[in-house]
């Protein structure tokens, strides 16, 4: 992004302008006209202050950042856990809401980080929604139908009978954990459409995504598209014998186009580890079932071509159809992309807990 400073014109100033404006700093008499005059100088010096910025009455990278996330309304877009945090006055105003309701976001700061989260699977519990810790249409629905509850400023404490007394970040921290971008397994109707892989990827991408931000040292196997690889990501070649889970995802196919569900496959090894395997399929199966409220296909042992030299628990997790029009829909959507990470990672935080 250029700079925009005094003397500065176009539709750029404009958007500089209207987001001004709407956070309530006084452009002067001409209002909105696309000319960076005096009049916003000052307006951007003033609101460069009351954000802690430089106060240089030039609109950077930093300061065009900063306007955006003041702007967000609550409600303007999906909010989850990932990296880099979601930041804006929404999230703020998400934070108020959720201490006011009695559910502990820790400090307001405009973060949704782990905390936040887990308060919004709280609330999210409490409200008798699906708890992804995915603040999107329904969960704002359910707090607005307490307005009356947040208008008045009291605190208040709601009771969660299920609520989670081992923290995610201590049952995550050093957990060495391998995500399989490209896994590849001998069971019939895994497919292999360049749509099903870029489909797994990302899949695969969000949930070791949720596994770093609680702590767990996650290693990548398979290709790594370079959108999804601004931070370093460890990349597995063959090694790993430290690795204690290991995890895929692929989408079902089928000629029949009617088949939907949902499936989980596990290493077969006839021995102790299987049983694990085994365990952490339905620990897995059982929260995307919860989550997707899919058809239920239950879990099955399979013959993986796992990529490191460790016998290892493993998991192969194939949550639609992409064959099936009504469940490929489905995947087009970044918000029912994101609850099938949550619930595998959900799935996988159960599993570790009962160890």
């Amino acid at each position: 992004m250029q700079f925009f400073a005094r003397g500065d014109r176009g539709n750029e100033v404009v958007d500089i302008q209207v987001r001004l404006s709407t956070l309530g700093y006084n452009l002067g008499p001409n209002g909105v006209d696309g000319c960076f005059g005096k009049f916003t100088e000052e307006a951007v010096k003033k609101f460069q202050r009351d954000r802690n910025l430089a106060v240089t009455g030039i609109v950077n990278r930093e300061t065009w950042k900063a306007l955006v996330e003041a702007t967000y309304k609550l409600g303007d877009r999906l909010l989850y856990l990932r990296l880099p945090f979601f930041r804006g006055d929404d999230v703020k105003e998400l934070q108020l809401s959720l201490n006011a309701l009695g559910f502990n976001t820790g400090k307001v700061d405009g973060i949704y980080g782990e905390t936040t989260e887990r308060a919004v699977r709280e609330f999210q519990r409490n409200s008798g929604l699906a708890s992804d810790g995915i603040f999107g249409p329904s969960t704002l629905a359910a707090m607005r139908n307490l307005q009356h509850l947040l208008t008045d400023k009291v605190s208040r404490v709601f009771p969660d009978p299920h609520r989670d007394q081992q923290s995610a970040i201590s049952i995550f921290k050093n957990r060495k954990i391998a995500v399989d971008l490209d896994m590849q397994v001998e069971t019939r109707g895994s497919g292999a459409l360049a749509q099903e892989m870029e489909v797994s990827r990302d899949l695969g991408m969000r949930l070791g995504n949720l596994l770093e931000l609680l702590g767990a040292d996650v290693f990548y196997l398979g290709k790594i598209n370079s959108r999804n690889n601004s931070r370093n990501r460890r990349v597995l070649n063959g090694l790993g014998d430290s690795v204690e889970l290991y995890i895929g995802f692929r989408l079902s196919s089928d000629p029949n186009t009617n088949l939907c569900g949902s499936r989980v496959f596990y290493q077969r090894l006839y021995n102790e580890v299987e049983r694990d395997s085994q365990a952490l399929a339905r620990a897995i199966q059982k929260e995307i079932i919860r989550s997707l409220g899919s058809q239920d296909l239950g879990i099955k042992p399979c013959d993986f071509k796992l990529k490191i030299k460790s016998i290892i628990p493993a998991t192969l997790v194939m949550p639609l159809f992409i064959t099936n029009p009504k469940e490929k829909a489905l995947l087009d959507q970044e918000i029912f992309r994101q609850k099938i990470a949550v619930a595998a990672f959900d799935g996988i935080k159960n599993y570790l807990q009962a160890l």
